[in-house]
C-alpha cells in the first residue's frame, strides 16, 4: 500500500527530478518496487526484518565477533552512443554481421547475433520464427567496413550495436519481402526465398541487394515518436557481514541484489554481468588500496603484494541476484536496460554493513574496557562523552532514504544505542574497508587491555 501511494504521488507530480536536475518519468522510476521487493524476501532467502533480528541476536551473544546488515539503492544514468553496422545475406542462407563494438567479455557478440536473427526472422510467418542462430556469423570489428563504430563504454555498447544491426537487417528484409516463399519450417522458408532471389549463383545477378548498412543515432522511433535512448537503471542490494573485532578480518556472509534490467536482451549474460560487477565493486570497497609515497608521488602498490584485487574469499557465501519482473523500459532498445557498470554500485551495501558492524564493535569494546576503567582512559581510547558513560544498549545506525519508515534504511545495524556514533569513537569508513582500517574504526586497544577487560567482566559477573 505504501508503494502504491508513492507511485500515485509520483504520477501526480509528473515524475521525479534529482538534486542534479535529472528528470525521471513516473513510468521509468522503478526504485520503490525494487526496494520493496528486496526488503520483503531478501532475494529469496529471508526478509530484511528476519535478517536484522538474526544480526542483533548474534551481536548480543558475541563480544569479539560482530555482524552488520545494510541495504543500499542504485541509480545509474545510461545513454548508448551512436554506432553503425553491416549485414550481408548469402545464397546458402548464411548471414555475415559486422558491428562496431568490441567484445570484451560482456556478451556483446551473443546479443548482436540474437538481434540479427530477431530482425531477419520478420521475413518468416510468425509461427515459423525464429531462424536458427547458427546461420549468423560475426566478422571482426573494423573501421574499414563500418566507419563510425562508436565507443564500447558505459555498459551500453551491446544495446547500440543491437539496434544498428536490426536497422541494417530490416533493410535487407524489406528487399527480400517481394520474393518471399513459404516452406515447411522457418529454415525451409528462408532457403526457398533465397533460391527465388539468387536464381543462378555466379552467373545471373541477384534479384535483390542482400547487403545493407544500419545506423543507430542514439534514438529510437521516427517522426513525432522519435526519442533519445536515455534512461536510469535502478537496483538495490542487501548485505550481511561479519567482523572479527580482534583482527579486523571481515567476511561477506550474504548479499542479495534486486536489479531492474528492463526486458533483458539475454538473462544469462546479464546475470553474469551483475554478479561480476558486484564482486568487482567488493574489491574497490573492501581490499583495493592505492598507496603512493607522499613526497614523490611514487606508486607503492604496483603489484598484488600490496594491491589486493578481489579474490574468491570476498565473494558472498550466500549470493543471490534477481531481476525485477514485468518492468519494460519504454525508453530502451527492445525494452532493455544496461547491466554492467550500474551493478558495481550495489557493492556499497557491504561497506555500509561493515560500518554497522564496526559501530556495534566499538560500542561493545568501549563498554567492556570501561568496566573499572577511568573516564580519562575511555576518552583517550574511544573519544567518549565527558561523563565517560558508555552503555551496552543496541540501536539502529542508518541514514533515511525515503522517510522514517524502518524499511527505508541504509546502513542499518547494531551500534550501541546509549552512546551516539560520534561520541562512542567509531568513524565513518571510507573504501577500501581493509582489516587495518576496520580495526582502527573499532578502537585502539591492546591484547593486554582485552585480557584485563575479560577478567574484570568475569569477576563482575
Amino acid at each position: 500500500q505504501q508503494q502504491q501511494q508513492q507511485q500515485l504521488q509520483l504520477q501526480q507530480q509528473g515524475g521525479v527530478r534529482t538534486v542534479l536536475g535529472r528528470y525521471i518519468s513516473p513510468e521509468t522510476y522503478t526504485l520503490p518496487r525494487v526496494w520493496g521487493e528486496l526488503l520483503q524476501d531478501g532475494g529469496g532467502t529471508a526478509s530484511y526484518a528476519e535478517m536484522l533480528a538474526g544480526v542483533q541476536a548474534h551481536d548480543a551473544q558475541h563480544a569479539w565477533s560482530k555482524r552488520g546488515i545494510a541495504v543500499t539503492p542504485v541509480r545509474f544514468d545510461c545513454s548508448p552512443a551512436a554506432v553503425s553496422a553491416a549485414v550481408s545475406v548469402y545464397a546458402d542462407g548464411s548471414v555475415l554481421v559486422t558491428h562496431g563494438g568490441i567484445e570484451m567479455g560482456q556478451g556483446l557478440s551473443t546479443k548482436v547475433k540474437q538481434a540479427a536473427v530477431a530482425a531477419l526472422s520478420q521475413l518468416l510467418p510468425e509461427e515459423q520464427r525464429p531462424l536458427p542462430l547458427s546461420l549468423v556469423r560475426l566478422a571482426a570489428s573494423s573501421s574499414e567496413v563500418v566507419p563510425g563504430g562508436g565507443p564500447s563504454w558505459s555498459s551500453t555498447a551491446s544495446e547500440g550495436n543491437c539496434q544498428a544491426v536490426m536497422n541494417a537487417a530490416a533493410k535487407v528484409v524489406a528487399r527480400m519481402a517481394p520474393h518471399a516463399q513459404v516452406g515447411k519450417d522457418g529454415l525451409a522458408t528462408w532457403q526457398a526465398t533465397l533460391a527465388a532471389i539468387c536464381t543462378d549463383v555466379g552467373f545471373a545477378p541477384n534479384a535483390a541487394m542482400l547487403s545493407a548498412y544500419g545506423w543507430f543515432d542514439g534514438s529510437t522511433g521516427s517522426g513525432s515518436a522519435k526519442q533519445s535512448v536515455r534512461y536510469s537503471t535502478f537496483g538495490a542490494a542487501l548485505s550481511e557481514v561479519e567482523l572479527d573485532v580482534l583482527t579486523g578480518e571481515r567476511r561477506v556472509l550474504r548479499s542479495s541484489i534486486m536489479y531492474d534490467c528492463g526486458y533483458s536482451l539475454n538473462p544469462g549474460i546479464d546475470l553474469g554481468q551483475v554478479e561480476g560487477a558486484f564482486v568487482m565493486g567488493l574489491g574497490v570497497m573492501l581490499s583495493e588500496d592505492v598507496q603512493v609515497q607522499p613526497a614523490t608521488g611514487k606508486l607503492l602498490s604496483g603489484t598484488t603484494w600490496r594491491y589486493k584485487i578481489p579474490h574468491y574469499d570476498l565473494i558472498p557465501h550466500n549470493f543471490n541476484v534477481s531481476f525485477l519482473r514485468d518492468a519494460p523500459n519504454p525508453r530502451g532498445i527492445l525494452s532493455s536496460k544496461a547491466s554492467g557498470e550500474p551493478a558495481l554500485l550495489a557493492s556499497t551495501s557491504a561497506l555500509m554493513a561493515l560500518q554497522a558492524a564496526a559501530g556495534a564493535a566499538a560500542s561493545e569494546v568501549a563498554g567492556l574496557l570501561g568496566v573499572g576503567a577511568s573516564g580519562a582512559w575511555l576518552q583517550q581510547h574511544q573519544g567518549t562523552s565527558t561523563g565517560g558513560s558508555v552503555g551496552g544498549g543496541r540501536g539502529m545506525a542508518g541514514a533515511g532514504v525515503g522517510g522514517s519508515s524502518g524499511g527505508w534504511v541504509m546502513g542499518s545495524g547494531d551500534c550501541g544505542g546509549s552512546v551516539t556514533a560520534a561520541s562512542s569513537g567509531w568513524r565513518v569508513l571510507s573504501a577500501p574497508a581493509t582489516p587495518q582500517k576496520l580495526k582502527g574504526a573499532v578502537g585502539s586497544f591492546s591484547v593486554a587491555d582485552v585480557l584485563e577487560a575479560a577478567l574484570v567482566a568475569c569477576s563482575v559477573r
